[in-house]
């Protein structure tokens, strides 16, 4: 891997108790955090980025597969960049909570909490699939495009089965980064968080995990896996992007969060 993530940086330079980095999900970028950044980097230093392939970052920052630890890989190398010291606090949606995962076993010396953003709760009901299992789920995606031809279009007709209030989320934004996101770099991706391993990659992460999820994701079966091991706070009336859904609900949510680690 060589650069760095395209990235914002905000907040004091100086006197913040704790970073808070901020990772999104598949096919998004860093723009999707618009109403928890300013309410966040008020108080804190804060550092939103764009994973590799996404928003500003070029898919060739990495050397190898797009996988989640590749990910978790570059995030941890801005890190030592742009905040070499002192704590800090991961926040992921979706992908961007298994890539938060990652970075806090490779620093589990500076990562004190992770909060995932219907991100883990998610990806749990799934588990670690095999091949084809995994090409099951992506079938109608890969379906979709290849009839229609337009990734971005196709993308967005799949996330919008997890969107609850259609009406506040930002069509517009998230097809037009859908659209450019590669093809095959989306789909080798998908499969990557689809054949990650969650039960283990939070039996090797020592730090606390809060879930801010989808009430209607957290079925019974996720609360007996992981309600031992992770703190699930549910949202009721919100789908997938439940931070820009609801944002009047979820920021102060994980503004308190990250308070009373701070404090």
């Amino acid at each position: 891997m060589s650069g760095l993530l395209g990235h914002g940086d905000s907040g004091p330079p100086a006197g913040s108790p704790v970073t808070v980095v901020l990772v999104h999900g598949w096919s998004c970028s860093r723009r999707q955090w618009k109403h928890q950044l300013p309410a966040l980097s008020r108080r804190y230093r804060t550092l939103d980025l764009d994973l590799p392939g996404h928003g500003e970052s070029p898919a060739d920052l990495l050397t190898g597969p797009p996988t989640v630890g590749a990910l978790a890989d570059s995030v941890v190398a801005l890190m030592k960049a742009r905040v070499p010291s002192g704590p800090v606090v991961v926040v992921g949606h979706s992908l961007g909570a298994a890539v938060a995962v990652e970075v806090a076993r490779r620093e589990p010396g500076r990562v004190v909490h992770v909060i995932s953003l219907d991100g883990l709760v998610h990806l749990g009901v799934y588990e670690k699939q095999d091949e084809a299992a995994a090409a099951g789920l992506l079938a109608p995606l890969v379906e979709d495009f290849g009839r229609c031809g337009d990734f971005g279009a196709a993308a967005v007709r799949m996330l919008d089965g997890f969107v609850v209030a259609r009406d506040r989320l930002p069509r517009d934004e998230l097809a037009a980064t859908c659209s450019a996101l590669d093809a095959r770099f989306g789909l080798d991706l998908y499969r990557s968080i689809l054949s990650w391993d969650m039960r283990e990659a939070l039996t090797h992460t020592a730090v606390p995990v809060t879930a801010v999820c989808a009430a209607a994701t957290l079925s019974p079966w996720v609360r007996r896996r992981y309600g031992t091991r992770i703190g699930l706070v549910p949202v009721p009336d919100v789908g997938h992007f439940l931070h820009l859904e609801a944002p009047e609900v979820v920021t102060p949510l994980v503004r308190e969060l990250i308070d009373t680690l701070a404090r």
